[in-house]
């Protein structure tokens, strides 16, 4: 008999690193966290993996973090946790072979997490994601006050490990007592986290899995197929994720600021959430993101560069959402050249 080993029987070593996994409703400021946690471990030299998740046209947000992470890459879905599983756990796969430190995945703000974290915790011996955290983003604005959303928002926190209260400047200090008490009660135990405290925690993981390596269970094939099961006994807080809807409409550019502005808070209730990313009359050599989250505009709209990757175009998010009824709006405001996407 040889004495020579047998390596193809021996599976490869693979680094461990550490994940984060945001959640949060609609417009609660997932990206905007995500972007600063980027900036902060870029200046630590730390580089991350991106996974960006959203209903319409994810490449929208993804041109707001070019040059922050190691690798960004877009998953449309209306629900991650359902129709789009697999194909996110073949990405994860991709990001866990890469060489750098963290993998950041951003979910849209419709989606239940629970079928995500009982997925990667069986897939745990191939992604070899470790720490694995998440970490809820909680509107100080809105939350509680989503009507019959809030169970969905609550869904969304109870398996949380950490949570962060955005727009802190838009409330007063009873309001962000009032939530502060209301997600402990949803879960005790999560402890609050910002940006700077939740990059420390990643830094002390990376230091602490440099070194580790470890065999990955099964052999890894690009054209591994996951299979795994969509969720099939839903709770009704998960079914709220099904009632939401999208819409894309391609814009012509460039548009004045104010037009854009006015467009915005003129869609109708309806409208849960939009953006619209276009070049201005003011400033044709760049692109600027317009928000909107329920009823309010963002004040101040974010600058992105002009790519040619992504078209300039608006989404909207809601439920029961009028495709028609919203071109017809926006033709009627932004001009004769708007397409549905």
């Amino acid at each position: 008999m040889s004495s020579v080993p047998d390596t193809a029987a021996v599976p490869p070593l693979v680094s461990v690193r550490p994940m984060v996994l945001l959640s949060g409703f609609l417009g609660a400021g997932k990206t905007t966290f995500l972007r600063e946690c980027l900036r902060i471990l870029s200046e630590k030299r730390l580089r991350a993996d991106v996974i960006l998740n959203d209903r319409e046209n994810p490449e929208i947000d993804c041109e707001t973090l070019r040059g922050q992470g190691a690798s960004i890459a877009a998953l449309a879905g209306a629900c991650v946790c359902c129709e789009g599983l697999d194909e996110l756990a073949g990405l994860v796969m991709q990001c866990s072979e890469t060489e750098h430190d963290a993998l950041f995945v951003e979910l849209n703000g419709t989606a239940d997490p629970v079928p995500l974290l009982e997925s990667f915790t069986l897939l745990e011996s191939r992604f070899m994601m470790r720490p694995r955290w998440q970490v809820c983003v909680i509107d100080a604005r809105h939350w509680g006050k989503r009507e019959g959303y809030s169970g969905l928002e609550e869904l969304q926190l109870e398996t949380a490990s950490q949570f962060m209260i955005s727009h802190h400047d838009s409330v007063g200090e009873s309001r962000l007592v009032e939530v502060r008490g209301a997600a402990k009660v949803v879960n005790p135990h999560a402890s609050e986290t910002n940006a700077l405290a939740l990059v420390e925690l990643l830094a002390k993981a990376v230091a602490r899995n440099r070194g580790v390596a470890v065999g990955r269970t099964g052999q890894v094939r690009k054209d591994d197929r996951w299979s795994l099961a969509c969720v099939k006994d839903v709770s009704p807080r998960h079914q709220l994720a099904h009632e939401f809807t999208g819409c894309q409409i391609l814009l012509p550019e460039p548009l004045p600021a104010a037009t854009v502005r006015s467009w915005l808070d003129a869609l109708p209730d309806e409208v849960i959430r939009s953006k619209a990313l276009v070049r201005t009359v003011e400033a044709p050599e760049e692109r600027h993101l317009f928000e909107r989250v329920g009823r309010e505009l963002a004040p101040r709209p974010l600058r992105v560069p002009v790519s040619k990757r992504v078209p300039a175009s608006a989404i909207m998010i809601g439920a029961e959402l009028d495709p028609d009824a919203l071109l017809e709006a926006a033709r009627s405001q932004l001009g004769d050249n708007c397409v549905l996407g």
